[in-house]
């Protein structure tokens, strides 16, 4: 009879399902509990997977609060920790695409630094106002705009793409072509 005692038991229940089963039900402080024991758990398992080491605070953050969000959708007879790190998951990778975007509209100054300042180390390669101006002329109209207003004028990204009409991400996106021809052109006449 011992055997059959064993084979009616059942699998010991996953302490994370029973917690959220009791915040679905309005348990706050079991709510807390949880959210509390499955914070460090989803920092372990970036750091596994995820190779932006200083953002995987910010990850988990954003994975708590999807996991707030989606709490009515989770399903008592599901384990826990499936539906977890399901969104963890996709949390992740709208992370890294957020920061692909990012990075793809992102100026790097130090890209027109390169070619545009003067360099006190080489002063034979460095370029002269007339070698700018003329590499200016080679830009598209809102292009020229955007780097005489941010690099000259000084004003913000966002100030100079008030002032032509165009949104903050527009204004970057086109001072960063505009550094890029202006690169083009440069290398092309034998600056590098």
């Amino acid at each position: 009879m011992a055997s059959a005692d064993i084979h009616t038991k059942s699998a010991p229940e996953d302490p994370w399902s029973t917690l959220m089963r009791a915040a679905q039900a309005g348990d706050a402080v079991a709510y807390k509990k949880l959210l509390g024991e499955i914070a460090p758990a989803l920092t372990s398992f970036l750091r596994t997977r995820f190779f932006f080491r200083d953002h995987i605070e910010d990850v988990v953050q954003e994975i708590l609060l999807a996991i707030h969000a989606a709490r009515h959708t989770y399903r008592p007879e599901q384990p826990f920790r499936n539906w977890m790190y399901g969104i963890a998951r996709h949390k992740m990778v709208d992370y890294l695409r957020k920061q692909g975007r990012q990075r793809d509209n992102e100026i790097n100054d130090a890209e027109l630094e390169t070619f545009l300042a003067d360099d006190a180390n080489n002063p034979e390669e460095a370029l002269s106002g007339k070698d700018i101006r003329q590499a200016l002329t080679h830009l598209p109209d809102k292009q020229r705009q955007v780097l005489l207003l941010t690099k000259v004028e000084g004003y913000s990204m966002a100030e100079a793409g008030k002032k032509l009409g165009m949104s903050e991400t527009a204004t970057k996106v086109a001072a960063h072509r505009a550094y890029k021809k202006m690169r083009e052109w440069l290398i092309s006449y034998g600056y590098s």
